[in-house]
């Protein structure tokens, strides 16, 4: 496995300071398979290109500066990182998605798990071993980050494609 990527990908923070994540780019693209995580219109790895992609916390790197959902749980882990165009990006601004996109990180998950990718271990012991362990902790980690966001309703993106992963 590509050592740098694993330490700026498993790296656990303290929760109050950013870990740069960037190199997860391309590990992240295998099953985005070139695609906004939100949005699903193409974006590129080519960071000069007008549709270059950003990695993007789906739970909001600000919830685990309150502490209340990373005590136990790195945020900057691949489990919670996926590639966003800058539009999906900048408009999520440190809110909650939606419960759908939630279902969307799941399915991305498990076909990392499947796939055998280095990371693979690292994602099972984090989020758990089975296919049912992975749902709880999800949903767990998500009612925790709505009661710490404390808004009613989640950011969905504005120009959403019909497609899946």
């Amino acid at each position: 496995p590509d050592e740098k990527l694993l330490r700026f990908v498993i790296m656990a923070g303290d929760g109050r300071r950013r870990v740069d994540v960037t190199s997860s780019r391309d590990a992240l693209n295998g099953y985005q398979r070139g695609f906004c995580f939100y949005c699903l219109r193409a974006i590129s790895l080519d960071m000069s290109s007008p549709r270059a992609t950003e990695v993007d916390h789906f739970y909001p790197h600000s919830l685990g500066q309150q502490q209340k959902i990373s005590d136990n749980v790195n945020l900057d882990g691949v489990w919670n990182l996926v590639l966003s165009c800058q539009k999906c990006n900048g408009g999520k601004s440190n809110r909650l998605p939606i419960l759908n996109y939630l279902e969307r990180l799941e399915k991305r998950n498990n076909n990392l798990i499947k796939s055998h990718h280095p990371l693979r271990e690292t994602l099972i012991r984090v989020t758990g071993s089975s296919k049912g362990e992975r749902v709880k902790f999800l949903n767990a980690a998500y009612g925790t980050a709505q009661m710490v966001d404390g808004r009613t309703t989640g950011w969905k993106a504005v120009d959403e494609e019909d497609w899946s992963f």
